[in-house]
C-alpha cells in the first residue's frame, strides 16, 4: 500500500469517527437537553400560575364553600327517595271535605322512579348523586276553589313537583269539577342524603279493614252483614230523607231522631256537609248530626248506631241538592249506614270521612 492511500484510508477514518459522534452522541445530547428545556419551561410556567393561584388561596377556598353551599340549597329543594309511602301520605294530606275548597282524590298511581342523571362527585365527596323522577297519575273531584288550591299547593311544595297535565270536566248539576292530573315527582339521592320518614298517627290492630276510618277499633262482623244492610230500614236510629229540592211538601234534606223536635234540615237546592258525631260524654254515648251549624244531640243507648238513608232518583237536571256524609265516632259503638233508592246516574249520597267504625252499605 503506497503512502498515498494511507492518507486517504486515514482521512476517511477521521471523517467516519466524527461523523459517528456526531450521530449517536453529540446530536442525541443535544436533542435530549433540548427536550428537558421544554419540560422545564412546561413545569416553569406551570409553577408560576400555580404561584401566581395560591396567592389566592383563600379567596377560592372561601368561593367553594360559597358554591358547596348554594349546591346543598339546591339538592335541598328534593327529597332523597320518592318512597311509595311518602307519596301516598303527601296525596292523601290534600284531600279536604270542608268549606269552598273541596278536592278528593279518587285514585292515585303510584309511578315507578326512573334514574334520569347522574351528578359527579362535589367538593370533599367520594361519590356523586344519583337524580330520579316518577309520574303520579290522579283522578280528583271537588270545587273549582279546591282544584286551584290544590295546583297551588303543588307548586309551591317544600320539594321540586310540576304538572305536565291536566284535565278538568264540569258537572253543572252539582257544580263540582272532575278530572285528573299527571304530576312530576324529583328525588336525588347521595351519600349525605336523609330520606324522609313517614308519621302516622293511627292505632293498628284494626280487626276488619273494611268497617271503618282512621282509628277503627276491633269489631266483629255484623248481623246487617246477611242481607247487606236491609234490615236497618225498618230498625234505625237516624233518618236521612234526600228529596228533590224543589217540592212543595217538604224539604229536599231532612235528617230525623223520631219527632219534629230532632229535625235538622236544609231547603238548599245544592249539596250539603252532613256530619255525624258520635262520642263519649260523662259515660255517656252522645250522638250528634248536623247540617253546616244546624244540628240535633241524643243519647244513644244501644250497642250500635243504625242510619237509614232513603234517596231518590232526580226529578230533572235542575234537582241539584245531596249529601256528603262523614262520620266521627272515637267511640268502640259500631255505625251502620243502609243507602236506599238513590240515584244510579247522578247520587245524591257522597260518602266522605270516616273515624273509627263505620260501615256504609
Amino acid at each position: 500500500m503506497t503512502q498515498s492511500n494511507i492518507k486517504v484510508l486515514l482521512v476517511l477514518a477521521t471523517i467516519l469517527i466524527l461523523g459517528g459522534t456526531f450521530m449517536y452522541v453529540y446530536k442525541p445530547n443535544v436533542e435530549e437537553k433540548e427536550q428537558l428545556q421544554t419540560e422545564i419551561d412546561e413545569l416553569q410556567a406551570k409553577y408560576d400560575d400555580l404561584k401566581a393561584q395560591d396567592a389566592h388561596r383563600e379567596e377560592y377556598l372561601a368561593e367553594i364553600e360559597s358554591n358547596r353551599e348554594y349546591f346543598d340549597e339546591v339538592v335541598s329543594y328534593f327529597p332523597a327517595t320518592l318512597d311509595q309511602e311518602i307519596s301516598v301520605m303527601f296525596f292523601k294530606g290534600v284531600e279536604k271535605d270542608k268549606g269552598n275548597l273541596q278536592f278528593d282524590v279518587q285514585s292515585v298511581g303510584l309511578g315507578r322512579e326512573m334514574l334520569y342523571y347522574s351528578l359527579a362527585p362535589a367538593y370533599g365527596q367520594e361519590a356523586g348523586y344519583q337524580c330520579y323522577t316518577a309520574q303520579f297519575p290522579i283522578t280528583y273531584e271537588g270545587s273549582y276553589e279546591g282544584l286551584k288550591d290544590f295546583v297551588d299547593y303543588i307548586m309551591n311544595y317544600k320539594y321540586r313537583m310540576n304538572i305536565s297535565s291536566f284535565n278538568i270536566a264540569y258537572n253543572s248539576t252539582d257544580e263540582t269539577y272532575s278530572g285528573s292530573f299527571l304530576v312530576n315527582a324529583y328525588s336525588v339521592s347521595g351519600e349525605d342524603r336523609v330520606a324522609d320518614t313517614v308519621s302516622v298517627n293511627v292505632d293498628n290492630g284494626v280487626y276488619n279493614i273494611f268497617h271503618g276510618g282512621d282509628d277503627a277499633a276491633d269489631n266483629t262482623s255484623s248481623s246487617h252483614d246477611a242481607d247487606n244492610g236491609a234490615s236497618i230500614a225498618g230498625d234505625y236510629d237516624i233518618l236521612v230523607a234526600l228529596n228533590n229540592a224543589n217540592n212543595d211538601a217538604t224539604d229536599g234534606i231532612i235528617l230525623s231522631a223520631g219527632g219534629s223536635d230532632t229535625y235538622v234540615t236544609s231547603a238548599d237546592n245544592s249539596v250539603v256537609d252532613v256530619k255525624v258525631t258520635v262520642e263519649e260524654v260523662d259515660g255517656k254515648n252522645m250522638v250528634t248530626y248536623a247540617i253546616g251549624s244546624d244540628s240535633y244531640q241524643m243519647e244513644l243507648a244501644d250497642k250500635e248506631l243504625t242510619v237509614y238513608v232513603q234517596s231518590n232518583e232526580r226529578v230533572d237536571a235542575n234537582d241539584s241538592n245531596g249529601i256528603k256524609f262523614s262520620v266521627e265516632n272515637s267511640t268502640d259503638v259500631p255505625v251502620y249506614v243502609k243507602v236506599d233508592g238513590d240515584d244510579t246516574t247522578s247520587p245524591r249520597f257522597d260518602l266522605g270521612t270516616k273515624t273509627g267504625v263505620v260501615k256504609v252499605y
